[in-house]
């Protein structure tokens, strides 16, 4: 009698647990169709305010268009890559970054050429996020502009692009006049990880400015060549602290027992919170106690899962 009340029991304890089930699943599926029916209003009404008179208004309307990512402002956003006001050109270039469609490419290439240089700045940009083959020559042709600003955005998104084309051009801009571009030069190079690139990435450890020569020590590391590996290690050895911040995620791959001395050395000469982090998950316990104390004298408690790439100590053995 007590087993047959407790399977009664039981079976009324899971059909109220299903009708729960089934109510909560309904809600849930009226929820989803208000909210999409809500998004469908919400992103009809922004394109309609692309066509407002006050250029506020349509520039506000460009950058929603690229937080909600919808597909359907893609056309209109390119549109107002044509508008009077700079202001609203510019956020619709960035919108359209953010929604990366490849319809929008040949109309970012033309905007490059746009009077204003912040708009040819979100153009380069956009096109970087994009990741178009189309947009390389383009971009080369970016790194002449007269503004700074953006010939170092067109050489943040010829290194997003991967191509070989940009290698020599990339080099060329290592040379510019200015910090920012040799600097995100450097950087892309390094993401294309082109032999071709380590001697004159060699020279620019000796450039005036230390961020350039921390991020050429850098690309150098990504690069497997011997010639960069081995001035990187005579860096170590010679304990040229900047140099090795600069590449310690070279370092760290390459795991030799004993460097941990100079790497936490480097990390309290030349840190930055990247260095910290990656220290802190690379696995090794005497760099990862190093990377937490240095970010704590900052303020900033590490988390694992909150570091974007996990470097492993010792992963390239």
């Amino acid at each position: 009698m007590m087993k047959r009340l407790n399977g009664n029991v039981i079976r009324k304890i899971l059909r109220v647990e299903i009708m729960v089930l089934i109510a909560f699943s309904f809600l849930l599926l009226e929820w989803i169709a208000a909210h999409a029916e809500t998004q469908t209003k919400d992103v009809s009404q922004l394109i309609q305010q692309l066509k407002d008179t006050n250029w506020a208004v349509r520039s506000d309307a460009a950058s929603a268009l690229g937080k909600i990512k919808d597909p359907r402002a893609v056309e209109p956003l390119i549109a107002a890559l044509k508008d009077e006001k700079g202001y609203v050109r510019r956020r619709a270039a960035s919108a359209l970054g953010d929604l990366k469609d490849p319809r929008a490419v040949e109309p970012l290439i033309a905007a490059l050429k746009d009077n204003e240089s912040y708009v040819r700045r979100k153009a380069a940009s956009a096109l970087g996020r994009i990741k178009d083959s189309r947009a390389v020559e383009p971009l080369i042709e970016a790194l002449k502009d007269k503004e700074a600003e953006v010939r170092s955005e067109a050489a943040s998104g010829l290194g997003k692009l991967n191509d070989p084309r940009a290698v020599e051009p990339l080099i060329l801009a290592l040379k510019d006049q200015r910090e920012e571009v040799r600097r995100t030069s450097a950087i892309a190079l390094g993401k294309l990880r082109d032999s071709r690139a380590v001697d004159p990435l060699i020279a620019a450890l000796k450039d005036d400015k230390g961020i350039v020569r921390r991020r050429a020590a850098a690309a150098l590391g990504e690069i497997n060549d011997k010639q960069a590996a081995q001035v990187l290690i005579e860096a170590l050895k010679k304990e040229n602290l900047e140099i090795v911040a600069g590449a310690h995620a070279f370092f760290l791959r390459r795991g030799e027992p004993g460097t941990e001395a100079v790497l936490m050395k480097a990390l309290d000469r030349n840190g930055y919170i990247r260095m910290a982090e990656n220290f802190y998950g690379c696995g090794n316990a005497e760099l990862a106690a190093a990377g937490r104390e240095w970010a704590k004298k900052q303020g900033i408690n590490l988390k694992l899962e909150t570091i974007p790439k996990i470097i492993h100590w010792g992963s390239d053995q």
